[in-house]
């Protein structure tokens, strides 16, 4: 290399040190512009993570809120349950042959609630009520003669008994005998002050006393003499004596399932 081209490097480096030399204001400029970019990059970040945060919880409160909604409305919804069933209307399934042939095995029946007729009994009437207890819990006084007994339920045993059907057992019948009838089973037939029934509803089959203290009664005041149709296979009045109105679940007045029976109960 001559010393010709040896002084022109050495002069374009001199000149690019003193470029760098002589800008110390164009980077300290640099410096402040990244680092006001990478706050303002940090701030985007903490901005998004934020909105982010509060678009999760705005999420999970909606959630929350369509829950309890939920919830609420089920809650609604099974106490006006609760109220329409124990005090209009119901609808059982029959679980039981003692109404064969006029009601069979897993048929669903509307039934009323006897207050909606001021518990105005008719003879012929279907009703269902409160199944008694087998053993009696005491001895039969003038006031408990012939008349069903069951157990005393008080406090929240009452309320699940009574709105929630907690071992509740209930039977369907055919009212037979009102308040002040002679009831008599004999002969293989019911009769009613004297005069046998004529009872084309239930099965070719001969009605026989189950207990002779409830063969030959005189039903108390605001009680009832029940049978089922199915006299063979039914446990009955004659067996449990007679029920107290009070003990009444309902009046059956339709049959709703299967749909091919639709109509009225005879």
């Amino acid at each position: 290399m001559n010393d010709e081209n040896k002084e022109e490097l050495e002069k374009k480096f001199e000149e690019n040190v003193e470029e760098v030399n002589t800008n110390p204001q164009e980077v300290e400029e640099k410096k402040e512009e990244v680092a006001v970019d990478s706050e303002k990059y940090y701030d985007d970040i903490d901005y998004q993570k934020k909105n982010n945060t509060e678009e999760v919880k705005a999420k999970t409160r909606s959630v929350l809120r369509e829950v309890l909604d939920w919830v609420i409305c089920f809650v609604i919804a099974f106490v006006v349950y609760l109220l329409i069933n124990y005090f209009l209307i119901c609808v059982p399934t029959v679980k039981q042959q003692s109404m064969h042939p006029t009601i069979q095995n897993n048929e669903k029946v509307l039934t009323i609630r006897p207050w909606l007729k001021g518990y105005k009994f008719n003879y012929g009437d279907i009703i269902t009520f409160e199944a008694p207890i087998d053993n009696k819990l005491y001895l039969d006084t003038d006031e408990t003669l012939y008349t069903a007994q069951y157990e005393n339920y008080t406090g929240l045993t009452l309320f699940l008994y009574n709105f929630l059907d907690v071992n509740k057992t209930s039977y369907i019948k055919r009212v037979i005998g009102l308040p002040g009838d002679h009831i008599e089973i004999k002969d293989g037939n019911a009769y009613r002050n004297g005069e046998k029934l004529e009872e084309n509803y239930i099965r070719e089959a001969l009605t026989e006393s189950q207990e002779d203290e409830y063969a030959d009664v005189v039903v108390p005041e605001d009680t009832l003499y029940v049978m089922g149709d199915n006299r063979e296979q039914s446990k009955d009045s004659r067996s449990f004596g007679c029920i107290p109105f009070k003990r009444v679940n309902g009046y059956l007045v339709w049959r709703i399932w299967p749909l091919n029976k639709l109509g009225t109960i005879d």
